[in-house]
């Protein structure tokens, strides 16, 4: 039975509200080894609101959220959404100018951070941070020595009237900065009925129930944690279980611990995951599925999880998807019920079925998508030209009308003529018994034409040669896709949100240092 929620009830701070009166006692949130039922979460969130009102933040506001995976977030998030304002979340590696921009951006005049984040804040040169009019800081640490610096425990209003501004789902909630791998991030603006839309989405995808756990370890500042893991518990009156971070070693123990059922992930953690020696305990769990990630029926029979896959962006959702536990091994799944879904070439003209071409999105129900790019009208005019949203991913699709990811546009390769997806050389790779993970880039080879350039991480160091790793990929990939040059790293830059920041790469690439395949066969011959 799928599950949905009404228009009308999309909105976060009275869906708090709502279950907080109908699930007092019931287990909410964990984290650090501390529990909190939803009665408890709502009035910790109801101190929240209270110091931020008597502070002067109001409806629609914006206000900064700088802070790691903690209970502080969650209830100055809820807090926020008492108030209607705005929350901002804020990669907590930002410092310098790249903060700055998020404060000059966002027009925030709050922000709210604790004592290990607050001096990446407090070092800003003083007309950076000048429009910032309090920053309230939690954590028993010192507090910096600048204006406008404020303790939590001093901000905090634990007994009072209860606070439940009015709220329309189509009001702003938050303001999302996208990785930008590209060029700056831009602000996403995204509805109450946006977020909650996505909730139900992923719901109905993953089959997550009332009875499960709901185990995250990834950052609370991007959406898979926040939007796939605690609003979901929330809507459901589920349990909500965060880890302060990802990590490999532990990440069984923490489920077993949690005594999990849904696990939220990337597409990088399973590959991880797997690469572990196995262990007598790789099924002592209870953990039933796992999301958002490529399927892996290797992964699933040793772990006993099924991995469920979807595709989504932050400005539109989830918009392809399928029904749990339907799906299609390797699919990212058919067009989701609230949304027009198509593949076109670059004039926006549809392709046949079996041909790559560029997802754009449509939602047939009000609310369903982002507001805009924050102060860039331009760049939400361009991301939705022809009454489509661009979200610049490649896909093909079979004639069932499942999707296939096939790699992002801005990424294509052009090879002898041919239009290469670094994700099928990549995917390749990760085939491999010995790789991690790899980046293909092109790197210009002249008359417009691309070499492919692989940046891999083998598991172990010298177990693999580049030659070795070459021979490999011929047989597996077409002649044209077969990368000229590759290096090994020990680790490919990523995000916060886990993305592989190509740009990054690219900038360091060195062909008169790389294995070079042409210059290994003149040295054969």
């Amino acid at each position: 039975m799928s599950f949905s929620l009404p228009y009308e009830q999309r909105v976060t701070g009275h869906l708090l509200a709502a279950r907080a009166e109908q699930l007092a006692d019931r287990p909410f949130l964990a984290i650090g080894g501390r529990g909190y039922t939803y009665a408890e979460t709502f009035a910790h969130s109801q101190a929240v609101a209270r110091g931020l009102q008597a502070l002067g933040v109001g409806p629609q506001q914006p206000v900064l959220i700088m802070l790691d995976n903690s209970a502080q977030f969650i209830f100055s998030w809820f807090g926020l959404m008492l108030l209607n304002a705005i929350g901002v979340p804020v990669n907590t590696a930002y410092t310098g100018d790249l903060l700055a921009y998020v404060i000059r951006d966002s027009g925030a005049r709050f922000a709210i951070t604790d004592t290990s984040l607050a001096p990446a804040l407090a070092a800003l040169p003083a007309e950076q941070r000048a429009s910032l009019k309090r920053v309230v800081v939690g954590g028993a640490g010192a507090l910096p020595d600048a204006a406008g610096f404020v303790r939590e425990a001093d901000v905090l209003v634990p007994e009072g009237a209860t606070l439940l501004a009015k709220s329309a789902p189509s009001d702003a909630s938050l303001i999302c900065y996208t990785s930008g791998t590209t060029g700056p991030a831009k602000g996403v603006v995204l509805p109450h009925s946006h977020n909650l839309q996505t909730v139900t989405t992923c719901i109905n995808a993953v089959g997550i129930r009332p009875d499960d756990v709901i185990y995250s370890p990834l950052p609370l500042f991007h959406g898979m944690s926040r939007t796939m893991g605690t609003l979901p518990a929330l809507a459901l009156g589920a349990q909500i279980h965060l880890g302060r971070r990802f990590s490999a070693t532990t990440y069984w123990d923490e489920i077993r611990a949690a005594e999990a059922t849904v696990s939220v992930t990337i597409f990088t953690i399973p590959p991880i995951l797997k690469a572990k020696p196995p262990s007598e305990r790789d099924r002592d769990h209870r953990l039933r599925v796992m999301f958002n990630a490529h399927h892996d029926l290797e992964f699933e029979a040793r772990f006993g999880a099924r991995i469920v896959e979807a595709h989504g962006m932050t400005e539109v959702g989830i918009t392809v998807h399928t029904p749990y536990p339907e799906r299609r091994l390797g699919a990212a799944g058919r067009a989701a019920a609230d949304w027009d879904v198509a593949l076109v070439d670059e004039n926006d003209n549809p392709v046949p079925v079996g041909t790559d071409g560029e997802l754009v999105v449509r939602p047939k129900r009000a609310g369903t998508m982002m507001l805009g790019y924050l102060n860039k009208p331009e760049l939400t005019w361009a991301a939705c030209r022809n009454l489509w949203f661009h979200s610049g991913d490649l896909m093909r699709q079979d004639e069932d009308g499942y999707l296939y990811f096939a790699g992002r546009k801005k990424e294509r390769i052009r090879r002898r003529g041919e239009n290469i997806s670094s994700y099928d050389i990549e995917a390749a790779v990760e085939q491999h018994p010995d790789m991690v993970e790899a980046a293909a880039i092109g790197v210009p080879a002249g008359d417009g034409e691309d070499d492919v350039y692989l940046v891999a991480v083998p598991r172990v160091k010298d177990a693999v040669s580049p030659a070795d790793l070459c021979a490999w990929l011929a047989a597996k990939l077409p002649k044209f896709m077969v990368p000229r040059y590759i290096e090994f790293r020990e680790a490919l830059p990523k995000t916060g949100s886990g993305k592989v920041e190509k740009y990054k790469l690219t900038e360091n690439l060195d062909v008169a240092v790389a294995w070079d395949s042409q210059r290994a066969g003149a040295a054969a011959r």
